[in-house]
């Protein structure tokens, strides 16, 4: 006996993906009304683990910082891939 799939037998699964979203949906805009708001000059200004800010962020840094990292992550991935490999290996 073959068992068909019907879209009738998605909408448990629909319904309670609907419901999941509207709850976080509704939860959210509850929470963003009632919630305070109090703007201060405080709250405004980038928190840097405590330490004043000294001079701009945006400073250029070398392109070969960021083609080592690069090649890094690749080969450390790669190395990941390897791995398994190479304990089964004979």
């Amino acid at each position: 006996m073959e068992v068909q799939s019907l879209p009738v037998n998605y909408l448990p699964i629909i319904f309670q993906m609907l419901v999941a979203v509207g709850f976080v949906v509704t939860t959210m805009f509850v929470t963003h009304k009632i919630g305070p708001k109090r703007v201060t000059k405080d709250k405004l200004t980038p928190f840097e683990s405590g330490i004043e800010v000294i001079g701009n962020a945006r400073t250029p840094i070398s392109i070969k910082y960021f083609l080592v990292a690069i090649l890094f992550v690749l080969f450390d991935v790669e190395v990941i891939f390897m791995y398994p490999w190479a304990v089964n290996f004979r």
